[in-house]
């Protein structure tokens, strides 16, 4: 009964797995909207100036990943990581941010309008000049993060109390 169990523990995570050639695109040419790349490890990428939107980025390793001005709009990037992440300048506009772990990441300039943010550790990032606007932090950490001229607009409910 346990191997038929983790038989179809496999199954279902190699289903639920990145798309092969979508990988290959993301890693050859950088623009990949629309792709599927769950559970794919970009780790380490240059990614910068690319076209991700749209994607499905859930699970996906991006640690130490450059990408700026990279377009992560309307993405899925649900238990996603960007440890140690220099992703300057990106767009997550509309973007799902469910368990999205930005930790230590360098997030200069970001554009979080609309993104549907929650339970993501920004912990230790740098989040100077970026900006929020229609979102809810609520269930999100900002421990340690430098907001250096972050704009949060009037609808951002949940914004972070400075540290002393």
């Amino acid at each position: 009964m346990k191997n038929i169990i983790l038989s179809i523990l496999l199954i279902s995570n190699l289903l639920l797995a990145y798309n092969s050639d979508d990988l290959k695109q993301v890693k050859d040419e950088g623009d990949c909207p629309k792709c599927d790349l769950s559970y794919a490890d970009l780790s380490g990428l240059e990614l910068s100036f690319s076209d991700l939107s749209d994607a499905n980025l859930s699970h996906a390793n991006l640690n130490r990943a450059v990408a700026h001005k990279t377009d992560f709009s309307r993405a899925n990037l649900s238990f996603a990581t960007f440890v140690k992440s220099n992703i300057k300048g990106a767009k997550f506009r509309g973007a799902i941010l469910k368990n999205t772990d930005f930790y230590d990441a360098r997030i200069w300039k970001a554009d979080f309008t609309d993104a549907k943010i929650d339970r993501c550790d920004f912990n230790e990032s740098a989040l100077g000049s970026a900006v929020f606007e229609n979102n809810n932090l609520s269930n999100s950490t900002f421990h340690g993060a430098i907001l250096y001229k972050t704009v949060f607009k009037a609808d951002v409910k949940g914004v972070p109390k400075a540290e002393n």
